[in-house]
């Protein structure tokens, strides 16, 4: 069986323990960072002005925000991904429809789109004269006019540290956010909007701007995650543990009285909408590897 490890911050930093609103326990450790992570919750409601406004992000927290996700590691320094920033209202309002019409983001004052990106390095290796014959004659080596997986991969994971890093900063700056991966879907459409050329996909979207209202941090599953050094599949009492751990976190949000997180996960999971999103995955690795 898998050893399960859920350290709290009291137990490996001395803090105090405590419970939120919702009942859930909440770690203060007196490190600034480590707090800032056990206390973020996404925020889908964005705090509005006396004109019924979005309260809009400054340009000092913006630059800020921009700057931490820029910091974020990058295999090889190559920044394999672009950050889409969008103010336009005109644009949050089509990006609420694609995104499987969710008004939250037509109601926040900012959005960043985290797009894997090679294109940009295929229009630099043609601007420094890469692709040129006395290039490869002299080199001996022949740049790649299309990606492959394998860069899709390193790209992906460098646009999702840098988005991390910028809901790290976000917080910070006592602002909150939302993670929206329905940017994948209706692929065509959302190309179209960004202007997006081939070689590129947008992985992940976030919404910031500030809470309009203090925002609970609730629990996340633990079990069935850390695994000591090689991976084990689940035996039947983790599972049960696992289960049960995820139907006391969501069923009170289940639609029927007694559903189980498993009925829950399953609805979702063979949803038309996970269908689109596949179709829409399918699409854009075409794209990707330009086939």
């Amino acid at each position: 069986m898998s050893e399960q490890v859920c350290m709290t911050g009291a137990e490996y930093c001395g803090g105090a323990a405590g419970v939120d609103t919702c009942g859930y326990p909440v770690e203060t450790t007196g490190n600034t960072v480590l707090d800032i992570l056990e206390h973020r919750s996404s925020t889908r409601a964005f705090a509005r002005d006396d004109d019924d406004r979005p309260v809009a992000v400054t340009d000092e927290q913006r630059a800020a925000i921009l700057h931490a996700a820029s910091r974020a590691p990058s295999a090889g320094a190559m920044m394999m991904y672009s950050i889409v920033s969008i103010r336009e209202q005109a644009t949050l309002d089509r990006l609420a429809d694609l995104c499987d019409h969710q008004s939250m983001i037509a109601k926040a004052p900012w959005a960043l789109i985290f797009v894997v990106d090679y294109a940009k390095w295929i229009d630099l290796f043609e601007h420094v004269g890469c692709f040129k014959p006395e290039f490869v004659e002299r080199t001996g080596k022949a740049p790649r006019r299309a990606p492959g997986l394998g860069d899709f991969a390193i790209a992906a994971q460098d646009a999702v540290i840098a988005a991390q890093n910028a809901v790290v900063a976000a917080e910070a700056l006592g602002l909150g956010s939302c993670y929206i991966g329905d940017v994948v879907e209706n692929a065509e459409e959302v190309a179209s909007l960004l202007d997006l050329p081939p070689y590129t996909m947008p992985l992940s979207m976030l919404i910031i701007g500030t809470p309009r209202k203090e925002r609970p941090a609730i629990a996340h599953p633990v079990v069935n995650l850390v695994h000591e050094e090689r991976y084990r599949r689940a035996d039947t009492a983790t599972m049960d543990a696992q289960v049960a751990e995820m139907d006391a976190m969501f069923r009170p949000h289940a639609r029927e009285a007694g559903e189980r997180v498993v009925d829950i996960y399953t609805r979702k999971h063979t949803s038309p909408f996970m269908a689109e999103m596949s179709r829409s995955m399918e699409w854009w690795f075409k794209n990707w590897l330009g086939k």
